[in-house]
């Protein structure tokens, strides 16, 4: 075995010297590449597949449970600003256990927890103080468990209750902070939701009295029941213009079915009324009134009659036999005095109208159609009108005069759109990360694999060139070529068996007479 490594390092030592300097540096080269590849495909193939452990944590959080993962020898990587966790796939559960177990991450809002344990000494105000505290927590790990959300804040302000004040000093207000997640965006409909979800957990609390806005400090919802000044003026104007554009969206749709797309044009003005009215009113029915109740008082007094102190003689009545059992009887007037009070019940009315919003006070509508090969007529100009008229609401009457004017004019030819192409550098990916990642590799292996068959090409020699195998040699005992052979000075059976003995014990007199063999053969 020793003998023949000895061989093969005499014989690759030898073919080694006969190189040229650009083979030998294509084979270094095409060794070097493969060994590097090898070693990276390796680490490749080792490397652990991180999976995510917590998303959206805050940096605090982060921190504390990267540390304390670390301590129990678990590699960490951090993504999405330091807000996010990857451990290794087989650690994920192990990890989740561990910072579960210890109370890691902790949630920065408190809820009713905090009246879970009985504490003593603690004043009305620090009651209230922590149940605001705890109302508070509540409603934002809530909206928090909502999808596109990462974290919340609530604040609430829960007005003190007085036996004088008024409804309005007895209203409660609350202002929100979201914090959405990266590439999500809320709907008027989610946020119209946190509003009710907030105003239905809070008593007092209306959802007209809830702001809501974002990180970036744009306003999703007014928390004002009455606007007023440049904020009011600012929403009105944009509800003015959203309605404009349903007006005209509205006709353009139908016009462009009758008259074809880009054959006509509508614009609306539109003059909107934001005051508020309240009317209140009150009738009274006196004709349907129903008697209730009915109280009658009778009053009888007796007094000396007017005869009395005019001279006239009392009447004196004296029985026979018994002058002692005489009578007087003076005259006397009697009056009599009757009062009835009388009860009524009145069918009455209250009617109670509060006018708020925009209503419409004048439309203007001007339609521009495009010019057909013949003018139209005044017939099919109004038909348009009455077609539009129809579609924006148009209202002729006393209280509104609105008005619509149809022009028909030349269009300029429209140019042909052209779709603009995003550049190379920024157009998306074509195959996914990983199917990249083998891509790669498997185009690294066909360079190598052409560069080492181009270096190998230029050292193999053809077959041709050789003449006769080695294996076409006749065998010990054969007559073929009769006598020895002559092998750079060394006299040789000519066998198989005596060719081989030679190249293992002089290589270098096979490879000369190899070649002036090939040379006598040309």
């Amino acid at each position: 075995m020793a003998g023949s490594l000895s061989v093969v390092g005499r014989q690759l030592g030898s073919i080694w010297r006969h190189f040229g300097v650009n083979q030998k540096v294509s084979i270094v080269l095409a060794l070097v590449a493969t060994v590097a590849l090898m070693a990276g495909l390796l680490a490749w193939s080792a490397r652990p597949d991180y999976r995510l452990l917590y998303a959206n944590l805050s940096l605090e959080d982060a921190a504390a449970a990267q540390e304390r993962i670390e301590d129990e020898n678990i590699p960490v990587r951090l993504r999405d600003s330091g807000r996010s966790l990857l451990v290794p796939a087989k650690d994920v559960y192990r990890a989740r256990l561990l910072l579960a177990s210890e109370g890691v991450l902790k949630d920065s809002s408190a809820g009713f927890e905090l009246f879970e344990q009985p504490k003593f000494g603690l004043t009305d105000f620090a009651q209230r103080i922590n149940y605001q505290r705890a109302l508070q927590g509540e409603l934002e790990r809530t909206i928090n468990a909502m999808s596109g959300i990462r974290s919340s804040r609530v604040t609430l302000v829960l007005p003190q209750r007085s036996l004088f004040a008024t409804e309005a000093e007895k209203m409660a207000k609350a202002s929100i902070m979201l914090t959405v997640a990266d590439g999500e965006t809320l709907s008027g409909a989610q946020v119209r939701s946190i509003q009710q979800l907030v105003a239905g957990s809070v008593e007092g609390l209306t959802a007209t009295a809830i702001a809501v806005t974002d990180q970036h400090g744009r306003l999703l919802a007014r928390g004002a029941a009455q606007e007023e000044g440049m904020e009011a003026a600012s929403d009105q104007w944009e509800i003015q213009v959203k309605y404009e554009e349903l007006l005209e969206r509205k006709a353009q749709e139908m016009l462009d079915v009758a008259l074809g797309a880009g054959r006509s044009l509508v614009r609306v003005s539109a003059t909107l009324d934001f005051s508020r009215v309240e009317k209140r009113r009150e009738t009274l029915d006196t004709e349907s009134r129903v008697v209730i109740g009915e109280t009658i008082s009778t009053e009888t007094s007796s007094e000396p009659g007017p005869g009395a102190g005019a001279g006239i003689a009392p009447f004196v009545q004296v029985p026979v036999g018994d002058p002692a059992r005489m009578t007087v009887e003076q005259p006397m007037s009697k009056r009599k005095r009757e009062d009835i009070n009388t009860q009524y019940r009145v069918p009455s009315g209250q009617e109670h109208t509060v006018r708020q919003g925009a209503r419409v006070q004048r439309l203007s509508v001007a339609v521009s159609v495009a010019a057909a090969a013949e003018p139209r007529s005044e017939v099919e100009l109004q038909r348009i009108a009455n077609m539009v008229r129809n579609a924006v609401g148009f209202v002729d009457s006393a209280e509104r005069s609105d008005a619509i004017e149809v022009v028909e004019m030349p269009f300029p030819a429209a140019e042909p759109e052209t779709v603009a192409q995003a550049p190379w550098w920024q157009a998306p990916p074509a195959f996914a990360f990983g199917i990249g990642r083998w891509l790669v590799g498997g185009l690294i292996l066909l360079i190598v694999w052409l560069f080492s068959r181009r270096a190998l090409a230029s050292l193999m020699v053809e077959r041709a060139e050789l003449g006769a195998p080695a294996g076409a040699l006749p065998e010990s005992g054969s007559e073929e070529f009769g006598g020895m052979l002559n092998v750079g000075g060394v006299q040789i059976e000519p066998t198989f068996d005596g060719v081989a003995r030679l190249a293992e014990e002089n290589p270098r007199a096979i490879a000369a007479w190899i070649t002036n063999v090939s040379r006598g053969a040309r």
